[in-house]
Formats: C-alpha cells, sequence, structure tokens
C-alpha cells in the first residue's frame, strides 16, 4: 500500500536530523537546524491512492534536504493518516498545530477533509496551510489568508469538463453522475453554471454516494436519458464500477472525469481496456510522464520512494513543496510564519515544468493554477488532448 515506505523514510530522515530543541526566533517547528513541516493524507483507506501526492511533496522535501536544505536548515516532517474522513482530519490538524507545533501544514486529498478544517485553520491564522491535491473551489474561496492552494480548482476543473464535452461533434445531451458530498457539489455546481451559460441543463443528474458497491439503477437512469457525454465526479473506488457497469449497460457516451483520478490507476482498476477506451480525465501535468522533461521529477520520486507507484498523481503535490521550498528560501535565515507567507503571496507565474499551467499567488487569491487540459488512452499510451478527437 502506497505510504509504507514513506513511513519508514519519514523515520529515517527526523533521526538523520537534528531533534526539535526549541523554538528559533520564538517561531514553532524552527530550530537553528530544522523546518518543521506536518502532513496529512489518505495512507490507508478506499482513497489511499490519494497518499501518492504526498509522496511526491516529500520526495521533494527529501531532494532538498540531500542537496542541502535551505538557509542552513533541513526539512522535517510530520504525517498524520486521515484516510480521508473529516473526523481524523479535524484531530490531525489539531495534533500538528497544538502537539507537534509545526511550522506550517502541507496536507489534503479529499476537499471534504480540507473543508472541515477550514474552521480550525481560521482559528489559527498564522499557521500557513498548503492545500496538497483537494481540489473545492470552496477551500480558497472565500479567501483565507492562511491557506494556499496550489492546483485546478473544481470551477476550473468542471468548466474545462464541460467544454471538452460539447467539443465533440454535435454533442447537446450532457449528464453527472456524482457524489453528492461537498467534494462533489463544488464540481456540480460549475458544471450546471457552464451548460446554461450556453444554453443547455444536464439531461440526467444521479448521485453515487462514496462507498457504494452497486450503480444499477444509476446506470439505467443514464441509459434512458440517451447523454452525448457524461461528466464522472467521482472518487476512484465508485467510477471504477461505474465504468464497469457502463460497458456492460452499453452506455457507449464518453466518460470524462476529474482530476482526482489517474488514468493510469483507473485503467489498472477496471481491468478492461473496452470499458475505459472513452475515459477522458481532467490532466493536472503538463505533459506525459513518458516525456523527457518529467525524466528528473520521476528520478527525484523514485529515488525517495523506489517501492510506490509512480503515476499521475505522484507529482501533483510537488509544484505545491516546490513553492513551499522557494517561499522558504526568499524569506531568509529569520524565518518566521509572517514572511513566509508574505512571500508565498509575491509567487508569480512560478512554473517548474509540472503543473498543467503557472502557479500565481497574490495577497488577494490565493487559487494558484487556472488551466488544464484531457488525457485519455490512445493505442496503449497516455495522449493529452484539448478537444474531443474526431478520430475516436
Amino acid at each position: 500500500m502506497p505510504g509504507h515506505s514513506l513511513l519508514r523514510l519519514l523515520t529515517t530522515s527526523a533521526l538523520a536530523l537534528s531533534p526539535l530543541a526549541g523554538h528559533a526566533a520564538d517561531t514553532p517547528g524552527i530550530t537553528q537546524d530544522t523546518i518543521r513541516i506536518g502532513m496529512f493524507g489518505p495512507l490507508t483507506g478506499p482513497t489511499a491512492v490519494g497518499s501518492l501526492p504526498l509522496l511526491g511533496a516529500t520526495a521533494i522535501y527529501q531532494h532538498v534536504n540531500d542537496s542541502g536544505g535551505i538557509n542552513g536548515r533541513k526539512i522535517v516532517v510530520t504525517v498524520e493518516d486521515d484516510a480521508c474522513d473529516p473526523t481524523k482530519t479535524i484531530a490531525a490538524t489539531k495534533k500538528l498545530i497544538a502537539q507537534d507545533k509545526v511550522f506550517m501544514i502541507h496536507g489534503g486529498w479529499c476537499s471534504g477533509t480540507v473543508m472541515a478544517i477550514k474552521p480550525e485553520l481560521k482559528n489559527n491564522p498564522g499557521v500557513p496551510f498548503m492545500v496538497l491535491g483537494a481540489a473545492s473551489t470552496a477551500i480558497s474561496s472565500p479567501f483565507q489568508a492562511n491557506i494556499f492552494h496550489p492546483i485546478a480548482t473544481t470551477a476550473t476543473v468542471a468548466s474545462a469538463m464541460v467544454d471538452f464535452a460539447l467539443s465533440k461533434p454535435d454533442a447537446r445531451r450532457v449528464a453527472i453522475i456524482s457524489h453528492s458530498d461537498e467534494w462533489g457539489k463544488s464540481h456540480i455546481e460549475p458544471a450546471i453554471a457552464a451548460l446554461k451559460a450556453k444554453g443547455l441543463t444536464p439531461v440526467e443528474t444521479v448521485y453515487l454516494e462514496r462507498g457504494g458497491t452497486d450503480a444499477t439503477s444509476q446506470l439505467l437512469r443514464l441509459r434512458a436519458a440517451r447523454p452525448d457525454a457524461v461528466l464522472a465526479i467521482l472518487y476512484p473506488p465508485e467510477l471504477t464500477i461505474y465504468l464497469r457497469d457502463a460497458h456492460k449497460y452499453g452506455i457507449k457516451a464518453p466518460t470524462i472525469a476529474t482530476q482526482g483520478v489517474s488514468l493510469e490507476d483507473m485503467v489498472k482498476r477496471v481491468g478492461n481496456p473496452a470499458a475505459t477506451r472513452e475515459l477522458y480525465v481532467f490532466y493536472p501535468l503538463s505533459a506525459t510522464l513518458d516525456a523527457p522533461a518529467f525524466k528528473k521529477w520521476e528520478d527525484i520520486y523514485t529515488a525517495a520512494h523506489p517501492k510506490d507507484p509512480v503515476e499521475t498523481l505522484s507529482f501533483m503535490g510537488m509544484t505545491g513543496a516546490l513553492a513551499i521550498v522557494q517561499a522558504l528560501k526568499n524569506a531568509g535565515p529569520d524565518l518566521r510564519r509572517e514572511t513566509f507567507m508574505a512571500e508565498l503571496d509575491k509567487l508569480r507565474d512560478f512554473d517548474p515544468g509540472i503543473q498543467s499551467g503557472p502557479l500565481t499567488f497574490t495577497p488577494q487569491d490565493h487559487a494558484g493554477i487556472k488551466q488544464g487540459k484531457m488525457i485519455y488512452m490512445k493505442d496503449g499510451k497516455p495522449a493529452i488532448i484539448s478537444a474531443y478527437p474526431s478520430a475516436r
């Protein structure tokens, strides 16, 4: 299971670094030699694939440490497994702030869990929080000064999904299958708004809850609606069920999924190439994983986690980690939380070449990335596209 090697790595790294023996400059999580970053993500449970962004972020931190650290300090991380359970996330956040006294937190794969800790973060406005992979627009809007969002939000994703669906020739009938939770709603509402702007409404909307094991009734309703395209706002376990059943029930409309899933992971999960032939996933990266530009990042990842899978999600946490590293460097040796957040607010067009577009934070807007395309399997290999392939 992803995350096991992570825990071994963190234990080894923490032992190798200087212990926390007080707070340099009275700043929590800072000593003369270390910067402690708290992290959380789903290391276990049905959404454990969401641990891959956490692995990618820790790979960046290890690489930075191996390269000499930041202004004389090395990064120590403390990781909590929240299993995408809001109750566990709240407990983990309180522990990281009050007990572990971390400098900042970098975490969150499931939007509902990050939304659950927003009150705690509001009560601790001096604690910087960088989102790991959760995409809900409501995380960064309305604006909260200590929350930084380095991935495309669900509003950006939903708009791109609708545009892609309608790029299929003569497509007008768009259906939706979604979770009914906060994450699902954060996609549905902008998707419906994008359709309305084009004079359309969904021909059918059905819900498949997290943990559901049977989608028969939902599939029958979708088939009766005769959609030209289906927006699937589902996490991996439920999208697997949907794709298998859609193939079984003869639904041939393309399925357009969010960045909450990995194309490679879904192909493996479904286990039937015919069922994923018309699967298109919002792609949060700048290139396919076999592109020469990604070799550097893959090497950094595999050096830290040689036994863990290398997939799209493995790289989603890296840009946020690199933004943290850059702001830490810019803040200088006299590191304080307020100067660190001020440096994050100065990042403009920050683009290490990983994400779908450049990252920009301002003092008024922490939704950092505004663009992305789709990825699908073409002749057995992932291919990035901006419109529906006319040859399909």
